[in-house]
């Protein structure tokens, strides 16, 4: 029996908007530099196997690790500290800030002179976000999009420590590690912003489900776009399963509530997806594995389960 978890959607509140001021008093000093060699830390990644059930966290294999050398701080590219590590100038959303860590986001944008953005598009470059001392945080829709992006998703003691030192600072010492729902250090934050790659470019995917049913995130076009930001092939309509590329594997994505159907009707769905090796899983694997950056197996979620 599968048994799910519960993301946070601490970003539907109306409390997570944070008002930016109409003035910006004062932009960082240009005469401040880093030196790119000094910026270069060596980490190590714990790649991990997937525990039989999402609530056994305490049960994961460590199998191996892999040494990374990171040289992609926002430091590393300019002197002109209002600019991030791919020469764009920074762009901060937040997720789940209390009301005093709102008071320090709204202080750093006017002292830095930095832009920001009330969703996660094209153009932000950091999610700032509540965590505790651990960093660790609850998993919101913003930063499931910002991981799906390549995004630093970034501790508010971030922005405290730029304050306190007045000029920006290296944001890895602060980049979020896990989160409260799947784990406190399954590094898929940083696995995904240290890759380009396309997590789900060997896949094909049909959605069946509705802005109701998919949480955290508030509408299925926002779920499309995950599917097609992480390079999957959407696909829009269930009967196009009989012409794909048979190079991806394709893949029925329900909703939370699982088939919504009667029981004749989710036969034949079954049915059709078992002819066309097609697999069924529910929506937590397509947001957990984006979540971790790190394809679920397919068991795990398998709607038979539901």
């Amino acid at each position: 029996m599968t048994r799910y978890f519960t993301i946070t959607e601490l970003d539907n509140q109306v409390e997570e908007n944070v008002e930016i001021p109409q003035e910006q008093n004062e932009s960082i000093p240009s005469n401040v530099t880093a030196n790119p060699r000094e910026n270069i830390i060596s980490t190590t990644i714990t790649i991990e196997k997937n525990p039989e059930s999402i609530d056994e966290l305490s049960t994961i294999e460590k199998l191996d690790t892999t040494t990374i050398i990171d040289h992609s701080s926002t430091l590393l590219i300019s002197s002109i500290t209002n600019t991030c590590s791919t020469g764009r100038r920074l762009v901060l959303t937040t997720s789940s800030l209390d009301e005093n860590q709102k008071s320090q986001f709204r202080l750093f944008i006017t002292r830095f002179d930095i832009s920001t953005s009330s969703t996660v598009d094209s153009s932000t470059t950091h999610v700032i976000v509540n965590e505790n001392s651990s960093l660790v945080c609850p998993l919101t829709g913003k930063i499931i999009q910002g991981i799906a992006r390549h995004l630093f998703i970034v501790s508010y003691r971030w922005l405290n420590e730029c304050l306190s030192q007045e000029t920006i600072i290296d944001e890895r010492p602060y980049e979020i590690r896990g989160d409260t729902s799947l784990g406190s250090d399954h590094g898929g934050m940083r696995r995904s912003r240290l890759t380009s790659s396309y997590l789900l470019d060997k896949y094909s995917i049909c959605l069946r489900c509705l802005s109701n049913d998919c949480a955290p995130l508030q509408t299925i076009e926002q779920v499309q776009e995950l599917v097609e930001l992480c390079g999957a092939r959407l696909v829009r309509n269930f009967s196009e399963i009989k012409t794909l590329d048979k190079d991806r594997q394709m893949v029925l994505v329900l909703g939370i509530n699982g088939f919504s159907g009667g029981e004749k009707k989710r036969k034949a769905l079954l049915d059709t997806c078992q002819q066309f090796n097609v697999r069924c899983v529910n929506i937590h694997w397509l947001l957990i594995s984006i979540a971790k950056f790190d394809i679920q197996p397919f068991e795990n979620y398998d709607i038979n389960q539901v």
